[in-house]
């Protein structure tokens, strides 16, 4: 019986530690698809011969709200991070803001070689930025009080970066 609840209570403390090791693992998984999506962008030519880029980009901006939208999932459900997670989620964000900003410019640079399905990218954007938002204040509502309290400098890049990119295609 008392193996019994140390297997129970591991498995509690296992559980406890996956909801900000997942969230982690998003914003890794996150972080690739940025990567691809930038590649794909900066490949987009222009005219008939761009289609394929062009409709390339449009999957890698699915996939990647995708992977938003699981994330945002995950932080929800997660318990409050704590110190060490708070800690590890903070360092991640850090690292993947500027590769969102150098993506979105990226992305924004090309509005003219997207030509007339820059009104698809522009609508990818948009469902991006609101994801984006709903997955940082679910992320935010669950750091401890330092990091919750730089994530906002954070978020705000982010969402220059992406006004900055929408406005491209308006």
């Amino acid at each position: 019986m008392r193996h019994i609840y140390s297997t129970v209570a591991f498995a509690f403390v296992a559980l406890v530690f996956a909801d900000y090791q997942t969230v982690n693992n998003d914003i890794g998984n996150i972080s690739t698809l940025i990567t691809t999506l930038d590649n794909d962008a900066k490949a987009v030519t222009s005219g008939v011969a761009g289609l394929p880029g062009a409709l390339q980009v449009e999957v890698d901006a699915v996939a990647l709200d995708k992977r938003i939208r699981t994330g945002l999932s995950d932080a929800q459900s997660s318990d409050a991070f704590g110190a060490t997670g708070s800690l590890t989620i903070g360092l991640s964000l850090i690292a993947l803001a500027p590769k969102i900003t150098q993506t979105l410019n990226d992305v924004a640079a090309q509005n003219e070689t997207f030509g007339e399905l820059g009104i698809i990218v522009l609508s990818s954007l948009y469902q991006l930025k609101q994801d984006t938002d709903a997955f940082s204040a679910a992320v935010v509502a669950k750091l401890d009080a330092l990091e919750a309290a730089l994530a906002p400098s954070i978020v705000s890049g982010i969402d220059a970066a992406f006004e900055s990119a929408i406005a491209a295609y308006k």
